[in-house]
């Protein structure tokens, strides 16, 4: 059996990295949700097609992260006491699809940037978060050039 023994300074720092995780795919989950909740009361078929597309892109994401927090141990108490609480989600209306990008840019390239911009992560997160961070600067393109074109179209 294998035992490792690190200083006081760098647990702190590992419950750090792992609280900033989990806040931020906590945040993403939720904004996910929201965007499936739109895509849900959506008429205009094409676009709750587009945000299916967006939100299913977030999920993999999520679960990439979630499954970094799984390897690095984290305490999970936060986990077993959100068990027994299910959250209801506020209906967002969006007026156009550019305030649903405005919405994803806050959600999701705000916080990875963020996160990009704290020292603490080592080099295999911080590429983890950059290829989701392109990922994301992807699927908003896809999003705006969607509305170009359905502008265009009209």
């Amino acid at each position: 059996m294998l035992f490792v023994t690190i200083s006081p300074k760098e647990a702190k720092q590992y419950a750090y990295i792992c609280t900033r995780l989990k806040s931020t795919v906590n945040k993403m989950s939720e904004a996910r949700k929201t965007l499936e909740a739109v895509a849900n009361t959506s008429f205009d078929k094409p676009f709750a097609k587009c945000m299916y597309m967006l939100t299913s892109e977030s999920l993999q994401c999520e679960n990439e992260m979630r499954a970094q927090i799984d390897s690095m141990i984290c305490n999970d108490n936060e986990k077993q006491q959100d068990a027994g609480k299910e959250k209801r989600m506020p209906v967002t209306k969006f007026s156009s699809i550019e305030g649903v990008c405005r919405y994803f840019e806050d959600a999701y390239l705000k916080s990875y940037r963020k996160l990009l911009k704290d020292k603490k992560f080592n080099t295999s997160l911080r590429n983890l978060m950059q290829n989701h961070l392109r990922q994301f600067n992807a699927s908003l393109m896809q999003m705006r050039l969607f509305n170009d074109v359905k502008t265009m179209a009209n």
